[in-house]
């Protein structure tokens, strides 16, 4: 099916849309674990997360593909596995939802917490930061959705200026040596964080109605888009791990950290860390409206003041009393609820549907039912490993 001129755009909006779902906060904590595995083994687990999670994002577009109207994750669950289904997806994606907001809201507290130190010329401790945090994220959110695209514009611009910035700085004072390290076994460690830096899948179903079920875009959409956070992880992966010593083993929860005791180019750390600002608070804001959403679809007829508190104060009370929690909640939604969602789910629906409930799809994933029982196996696996 080619692609008309005037769907371009809409591809490439969707092509975008499937980018900006997986460049985030992720990125912050990746450094982390990757200064450990080395450079090539940590490449070789993106190039692997990446073709997992575009397997798992097509296998959705055909189970999507069954309905003839929009559907989302919880109809396509309840077709296949009945309302118990719904309800444990349900369930799973509020435990990821909650997940990462204590990771951000851990992470965003230690930055809001310099910030202010820088400010105002005094220490801030970390749980003052915390609740600057909680506090700035949940006004903008408590606004509304115009007001949340409007201030996330300013900030993805800041985004990619900071992330520019930081490569052309970065570059030059990069040590390829500090490339040659490698320790395959720690790259397994990378995963778990790499499944929620390439997490997308939740869009699949909404990207069916916006681009008219042309499963040719539809293809473009998932691959490419899901292919430019692979290159964008390259880079970042490339620069950070050449200004590290060989073999870098971060114990701290944020690369600005790793950095500020590793190098002395305080321009590349300045960046690091707007650039960490930036990916926080635009990933916090764009899953903070759609787990009010969430909130409303599943507990309909509640003020918009108690949505935002069931998405605020529960993750920053956690982090209060957790501190540096943030790569362990990364890693614990990448390595379970992500694992289950987007690694279980998407196989054993499709082969109900395909070969027990008999769905039509005009798009089929090649494979058949060796590369479902693959997915399903590896997924099985990390699960296990974790």
């Amino acid at each position: 099916m080619e692609i008309s001129v005037s769907k371009k755009e809409n591809l490439l909006g969707a092509i975008l849309l499937v980018a900006g779902c997986c460049i985030g906060a992720g990125m912050i904590g990746l450094p982390v674990l990757s200064a450990a595995a080395g450079f090539l083994p940590s490449c070789a687990a993106m190039v692997f997360s990446y073709g997992f999670t575009t397997v798992t994002g097509l296998l959705l577009l055909e189970a999507a593909l069954w309905f003839d109207k929009q559907v989302n994750l919880f109809s396509i669950a309840q077709f296949a596995l009945g309302r118990v289904g719904k309800v444990l997806t349900g369930g799973l994606f509020l435990f990821l939802f909650y997940c990462i907001f204590v990771a951000y809201m851990d992470g965003g507290g230690q930055l809001f917490a310099e910030v202010l130190s820088r400010v105002f010329g005094v220490p801030v401790s970390r749980e003052l930061g915390i609740l600057a945090c909680a506090g700035v994220v949940g006004a903008i959110t408590y606004a509304g959705t115009r007001v949340v695209d409007n201030v996330n514009r300013g900030l993805m611009l800041g985004l990619v200026a900071s992330y520019v910035c930081l490569v052309i700085l970065g570059l030059p004072h990069g040590n390829l040596t500090n490339l040659t390290h490698t320790n395959w076994k720690s790259s397994l460690a990378t995963i778990p964080l790499l499944l929620v830096c390439f997490g997308y899948q939740n869009l699949v179903p909404s990207l069916v109605h916006y681009l008219n079920r042309n499963v040719r875009a539809l293809r473009l959409a998932i691959m490419v888009g899901n292919c430019l956070p692979l290159m964008c992880y390259f880079v970042w992966n490339f620069v950070i791990l050449g200004l590290l010593p060989a073999g870098t083993a971060g114990s701290g929860e944020m690369v600005a950290q790793m950095l500020e005791t590793t190098t002395q180019v305080s321009s590349v750390v300045f960046f690091v860390k707007a650039f960490s600002l930036f990916a926080l608070v635009t990933s916090f804001l764009a899953i903070g409206i759609s787990f009010i959403d969430f909130l409303k679809d599943g507990f309909p007829g509640k003020s918009r003041l108690v949505y935002l508190g069931l998405v605020i104060v529960p993750p920053m009370v956690f982090s209060l009393f957790y501190p540096n929690i943030f790569l362990k909640a990364l890693g614990l939604a990448g390595g379970f609820a992500d694992v289950l969602l987007f690694g279980i789910l998407p196989p054993v629906v499709v082969w109900i549907g395909r070969y027990v409930k008999k769905a039509q799809s005009s798009y089929q994933v090649p494979g058949g039912k060796l590369l479902l029982a693959g997915v399903f196996l590896l997924s099985l696996g990390f699960l296990i490993l974790r």
